[in-house]
């Protein structure tokens, strides 16, 4: 206990009285509070964790690997990447060759029509899939009036194989000229 007196304290009152409780030195016999172990389920939680986003990244890498026509066909410029990796995508109609196309205007309906017709040969020494057409009908000064797709039959073609398109449009009204070109929008 403190005491006061009262020579020591101009403003001293008799009943004034303050107790002081130290604090006892830590003992030996007192623990430190246990750490609490750890969650053994957390470690596993991690680890499954860690491995799904490990199988995302190389699903991820297998798609881009695997899909690259298609990723350089949604995105051109990323065909620069694939080559500077060493992955070069081939263009729509490699190892392709249009054969014995011809376009003509005939009347259907009382109404022009614009039939355009050819082959397909696979000129290189694997299989091939054939891509779409795009075909597009010119009029005066080389103007595009309209284009469409055609879909040629069958849709792989081996080493030599051939495959076939023909296709009718109503309305050749102001067609002169026809362009066709591998479409790769399969």
């Amino acid at each position: 206990m403190w005491w006061q007196s009262p020579q020591d304290d101009p403003v001293f009152h008799p009943d004034a009285v303050t107790e002081f409780h130290p604090v006892p030195p830590p003992s030996s016999k007192t623990k430190a509070p246990a750490k609490t172990p750890a969650d053994p389920g957390a470690g596993r939680r991690a680890l499954v964790g860690w491995g799904a986003f490990m199988a995302v990244l190389l699903a991820i890498g297998a798609a881009g690997y695997f899909g690259r026509a298609t990723v350089v066909r949604l995105w051109p410029p990323a065909a620069l990447f694939y080559e500077t990796v060493g992955l070069p995508v081939e263009p729509p109609g490699t190892g392709l060759q249009l054969q014995n196309v011809r376009s003509e205007q005939k009347a259907e309906d009382g109404k022009a029509a614009l039939l355009v017709e050819g082959q397909i040969v696979n000129v290189s020494e694997t299989l091939r899939t054939v891509p779409a057409l795009r075909v597009t009908a010119l009029g005066a000064d080389r103007q595009p009036l309209r284009n469409w797709t055609v879909e040629p039959m069958p849709p792989q073609i081996l080493p030599g194989e051939i495959a076939t398109f023909r296709d009718v449009q109503a309305d050749a009204a102001g067609v002169l000229e026809v362009m066709i070109t591998f479409d790769g929008g399969r």
